[in-house]
């Protein structure tokens, strides 16, 4: 049987502290957030395994939250660093990701629409980087933070401004590579997510289409977002990947 060209990384070993507990493991229509965003991946043909990046003391947390007996692909377990690029990089230097390409998506993004994942993947096997991401709508400021008040200092342009979302995709040679060459230079301090390890390491990264839809988790309140999203996607699916396309 021929290998599925993707392996997909989840980093899960975050603290919560913003959300004010384990957002992973809460309630988003009847499963766990982690158990949502595992559902994305673990019954796609074109992913060959699924690897949750995380502390060693919620393994059996997260596998009793996921079930992953209920899905084709295997679901593995590797421990998490410090830091998001470390947690990354133990899990993407690990066996458990032997295929040509990698996905690396956040844990608590549980509800990205189908469509973003195979415009990522189609991207990425296309030009070996994929980023999903949609235009920055918001008028943005820099302020002066020194100061005992705050001080607009300028409006920012946004026409080219970009928010990054996830899966990032690449192949998986070249991002190791790309870690391998920031880790000897030093330069991981520098690292917010995994598109900026191509970045320094002069890899260009390829833009793929995001969606609005596509919302990460951070604090208690996204809850109420997540679920009002579930839910319309649920009791009109069409019209939602309608809505996507023309977001195209």
């Amino acid at each position: 049987m021929k290998k599925s060209p993707f392996s997909v990384i989840l980093p899960a070993a975050g603290s919560g502290n913003r959300f004010g507990g384990d957002k992973l493991l809460a309630d988003l229509c009847g499963r766990t957030v982690l158990a949502r965003t595992v559902e994305l991946f673990a019954s796609r043909p074109d992913v060959e395994a699924l690897v949750i990046a995380t502390n060693p003391d919620r393994f059996s947390a997260y596998r009793t939250a996921v079930s992953p007996e209920r899905f084709r692909v295997p679901i593995h377990f590797t421990s998490g660093g410090v830091e998001r690029w470390d947690t990354v990089y133990n899990a993407l230097s690990s066996p458990m990701v032997s295929t040509d390409f990698v996905a690396i998506h956040d844990a608590a993004r549980p509800l990205t629409p189908h469509a973003v994942i195979d415009a990522a993947f189609s991207a990425a096997l296309t030009h070996g980087t994929a980023l999903p991401a949609v235009p920055e709508p918001a008028t943005l400021k820099t302020v002066d933070t020194h100061g005992a008040d705050r001080r607009v200092l300028r409006t920012v342009d946004r026409r080219r401004l970009y928010q990054a979302q996830t899966p990032q995709c690449f192949r998986t040679q070249l991002l190791r590579d790309a870690f391998a060459m920031l880790i000897a230079r030093g330069q991981t301090a520098e690292i917010t997510d995994d598109a900026q390890v191509a970045e320094l390491a002069e890899i260009s990264v390829v833009v793929a289409a995001g969606s609005n839809l596509n919302v990460k988790i951070t604090h208690s309140e996204d809850m109420l977002l997540a679920r009002a999203i579930y839910n319309m996607q649920h009791a009109d699916a069409p019209a939602m990947e309608d809505q996507l396309h023309e977001q195209k």
